[in-house]
């Protein structure tokens, strides 16, 4: 007869598809989500879930190129603000309020910057707050 050997306790070593990962990160990418609560409930470690995220993003790594709605608010007439009167003079020491831009970004995020910005710098805070 053949020697038989049983294991007791719980399989540690799983493997997930990519269909379920992506349902798992679909899950913890909700804006309210507890991703120890998550992980919790599919009886994983959390860390697992951030490296499935990265493994995930950098296969899709790429140039992503999106869109935004803009939307220009104007605050008084142009000529007005670019040619003052000489009555405005006693106006003009008070401290003038700067323009400021809002930027809709993924996930609701919105970012504020004053309108005499560095294109650079723009471009660079853009991004920063849509990677994080």
């Amino acid at each position: 007869m053949g020697r038989i050997e049983i294991l007791t306790g719980v399989e540690r070593r799983r493997d997930w598809s990519d269909v379920e990962k992506l349902s798992i990160l679909r899950e913890a990418a909700d804006p309210d989500a507890r991703i120890a609560d998550i992980a919790r409930r599919h009886d994983i470690k959390p860390q697992q879930i951030y490296t499935w995220r990265r493994k995930f993003a950098s296969e899709q790594a790429g140039p992503v190129v999106s869109f935004l709605p803009v939307a220009l608010i104007a605050t008084g007439t142009s000529d007005e603000a670019e040619h003052p009167s000489p009555t405005d003079k006693p106006a003009a020491k008070r401290a003038a309020r700067p323009m400021r831009i809002e930027i809709g970004c993924k996930g609701g995020r919105v970012l504020k910057v004053e309108a005499n910005i560095a294109p650079y710098a723009l471009k660079a805070l853009i991004r920063s707050v849509e990677e994080a």
